[in-house]
């Protein structure tokens, strides 16, 4: 351990998430939280800004200039993109007095393929880092919320993102089932954005759905939470001429609109459970349901999980920082780290689509 010290200059934990990226080092805890986004001269390729000076431009963007969101659904959707993205928030957190290059702990979806797994391990060795770790986002966000790793009984993990809701089976430090649907914030918000194109033939930008999200978005199933009643103004451009018009837009329409999305979470969430066995079933029974990231901020989500499902839901205290922080305690565990460690082979027949036949 002492030798790979002395290579590596920062052990860094990295949650790469679709809409934050959220870094954490052992000695520092959490020192970088920033929106997922990158801007790019358009024809030199330069990285002009990134994270929430990069989010001022989106919808704004100079003509020079192009905005992207590198991670789609938890996976590299830009290699280059990414790599610069990576490049340029490691540097952020680097001690620059020398030259010595990264150990990164990065959490993935339990689902993601093995060339997803690998487009990320690349981006991050070409973003100059010099040993990478994947682990399951599922079982980060369980140690991240205070599970002991030596704890045999099973536990159900619910993190529910921007791209992707991860759930995740647990027991012994080791993982039993992970699942990855693509349910989770981003599919909200095109909900919310589809709801407001057909209701009022209006067109939003990203940053305005993320704001009604935030601010009026809600899974309770209570008919007469005051709450629904809240309304928000907020000012599109008509399809029809493309004039700016302001609609006030209440709690109980986005609690209609993004039910589709919080129903088929729950319904994967029923599905994993469902593939049980008997004895794992008995443990969530009595260890209920930890329920982790963004989509745990949505206003009775919680209350939701909890009745549909039949289980007692806890939050951890920052549910955003989950991921980061379990991987963190990896890095200082580096024998339960290699045990954690995806890899990046997988059995013949996983890889079939891949395989190209000459007749």
């Amino acid at each position: 351990m002492n030798i790979l010290s002395s290579f590596f200059a920062d052990d860094l934990a990295i949650d790469l998430g679709t809409v934050n990226t959220i870094i954490y080092t052992p000695t520092q805890g959490v020192v970088l939280n920033e929106p997922s986004i990158l801007a790019v001269h358009k024809y030199t390729r330069e990285v002009l800004s990134v994270g929430a000076s990069a989010l001022k431009l989106l919808g704004r963007e100079p003509n020079d200039t192009e905005v992207h969101r590198p991670i789609r659904r938890g996976a590299i959707d830009n290699f280059e993109v990414s790599q610069q993205f990576l490049r340029a928030l490691i540097s952020r957190v680097q001690h620059h007095d020398h030259p010595k290059r990264s150990h990164l702990v990065i959490g993935v979806p339990g689902s993601s393929t093995p060339l997803e797994r690998r487009s990320v391990k690349d981006a991050a060795r070409d973003a100059k880092a010099g040993r990478v770790d994947l682990i399951d986002e599922g079982l980060a966000a369980a140690l991240g919320a205070g599970l002991d790793f030596d704890n045999e009984q099973a536990h159900l993990i619910v993190d529910i993102g921007g791209g992707t809701t991860n759930i995740a089976i647990l027991a012994s430090g080791g993982v039993v089932n992970s699942v990855s649907v693509p349910a989770a914030g981003n599919a909200m918000d095109d909900a919310i954005r589809d709801y407001l194109r057909l209701r009022y033939a209006v067109q939003f930008g990203e940053r305005t759905i993320e704001r009604v999200k935030r601010e009026l978005g809600s899974a309770s199933a209570d008919q007469w939470d005051k709450r629904l009643d809240d309304e928000l103004e907020i000012v599109g451009k008509q399809l029809a001429n493309g004039a700016a018009l302001p609609i006030a837009i209440s709690a109980r329409e986005v609690r209609n609109a993004v039910q589709g999305v919080v129903a088929e979470i729950i319904s994967a969430v029923r599905r994993v459970i469902e593939d049980a066995s008997p004895e794992v079933t008995a443990d969530i029974y009595y260890s209920g349901l930890i329920l982790t990231g963004g989509g745990a901020l949505l206003h009775g989500m919680s209350d939701r999980l909890q009745t549909d499902l039949n289980l007692q839901v806890t939050i951890p205290e920052d549910p955003l920082t989950t991921v980061a922080l379990g991987a963190g305690r990896l890095l200082a565990e580096p024998e339960r780290l290699q045990r954690a460690s995806l890899r990046l082979d997988a059995p013949a027949w996983e890889q079939a689509e891949n395989l190209v036949v000459n007749w």
